[in-house]
């Protein structure tokens, strides 16, 4: 029994050499020329000159399971299967904008102004590019800390910030989503001399926005905004100085998975009325950059791997920012507004639901005006900053 089912072994090996005899060279014996020696010919064949049978393949299979299966074929191993293609953590090639399927891993809910979008960042592919739509509840939470500065009719102020804000992102009718987004912000200002500024050190901002954005139609989305907002010192009761209507309204223009317009306006209610653009390209030269060449908030992103194991990005960009508040300091509606750009270059990871940024700036070109019929500017000068923040 042992001598069959030895030369059944030997015939699995030597018959197959044999059906491929094609694909060997035959040369003479150096000692006998009666015999020769065979040597596979590389030019002809790639292909293993044995093969186990297929009763020694299941017992391999048995000992050493496989992972990935052939298609269609449970349990069977094939060796040239390739694992089926999905979208990549980080990094990737093009996705389609606006809540196709897209790689994971860019954050669209940072300090931004396109941070809030409901379709995260709707700019571009990669690391950097359009998320899934986030539907459900987000917080964030902002600190920023601007430096003391001198005023112009002397003394100075430094300034101290929390901002708090919950998204809460649903589906709406055809195709359209809606983002619900009620918001908090305090200010405190802390004046030095002189005393006879009179103004209060702390105020307060309750908002809400409403915003929604269209489904993709060809290349063209549309985002729609309204934030009514209260914001006061709480130091007398509430007037028209107090209430702020703001709305914008953008279009997106997506040329390719590179380029993408930006073309919109905004109306900012303050203590004076702002008519902005919200315009500019966007460029995303590869999976790892996003360029953001929109006034009145440019910035650019760059990812630059995973360092202990978390998602990090390096960011850069400008900020220009108009608040006003109700003072019960003033007489009749007296509100008080400042106008600053401000710039920052800093970082954020990623880890599981949470994400988070650090960045150092400056402040310049800041006005801090009183108006309560004639308007004074107190003229602060330019400051440093640090902004940190998180939102899960």
């Amino acid at each position: 029994m042992k001598r069959i089912i030895f030369s059944a072994c030997m015939l699995q090996l030597l018959v197959p050499a044999v059906a491929h005899s094609s694909q060997w060279l035959t040369l003479p014996g150096r000692t006998n020329p009666n015999h020769t020696w065979q040597f596979r010919n590389p030019e002809r064949s790639e292909q293993p000159y044995f093969r186990l049978h297929s009763e020694f393949e299941a017992v391999i299979r048995g000992q050493s399971p496989q992972t990935f299966q052939g298609e269609g074929q449970p349990g069977f191993y094939d060796p040239n299967a390739t694992v089926p293609p999905s979208a990549p953590v980080y990094g990737g090639g093009a996705a389609p904008p606006y809540g196709g399927p897209a790689p994971l891993g860019y954050d669209p809910f940072t300090s931004s102004p396109y941070a809030a979008e409901p379709l995260g960042n709707p700019y571009g592919f990669g690391v950097v590019g359009p998320q899934p739509v986030r539907f459900g509840w987000t917080t964030h939470w902002d600190t920023v800390f601007i430096s003391d500065a001198s005023m112009g009719p002397g003394g100075s102020v430094s300034m101290f910030e929390v901002d708090w804000k919950m998204d809460y992102v649903t589906q709406g009718l055809r195709g359209w989503t809606w983002k619900l987004s009620p918001e908090f912000n305090f200010t405190n200002f802390n004046f030095q001399q002189p005393s006879f500024i009179g103004l209060a050190d702390n105020y307060y901002r309750f908002a809400y926005r409403f915003e929604t954005t269209s489904p993709q139609q060809g290349p063209f989305t549309w985002r729609l905004g309204f934030t009514p907002a209260i914001a006061t010192d709480f130091q007398s009761d509430l007037n028209a100085g107090g209430w702020n209507f703001d709305a914008d309204m953008t279009m997106f223009y997506r040329v390719d998975p590179r380029f993408l317009w930006v073309l919109g306006v905004s109306y900012w209610d303050r203590a004076d009325d702002f008519v902005l653009p919200n315009a500019g390209l966007v460029w995303t030269p590869n999976e790892f950059w996003e360029i953001r060449a929109v006034f009145p908030k440019p910035r650019a992103d760059l990812f630059v791997g995973t360092p202990w194991g978390i998602p990090m990005w390096l960011y850069a960009g400008a900020e220009y920012d108009v608040q006003s508040w109700q003072s019960g300091e003033l007489p009749a509606s007296g509100q008080i507004q400042l106008k600053e750009w401000r710039a920052f270059a800093g970082a954020r990871w990623e880890s599981g639901y949470w994400e988070s940024y650090l960045d150092f700036g400056y402040a310049f070109e800041r006005s801090l005006n009183v108006d309560f019929g004639p308007t004074s500017d107190l003229s602060p000068g330019d400051a440093f900053m640090i902004r940190a923040g998180f939102q899960y």
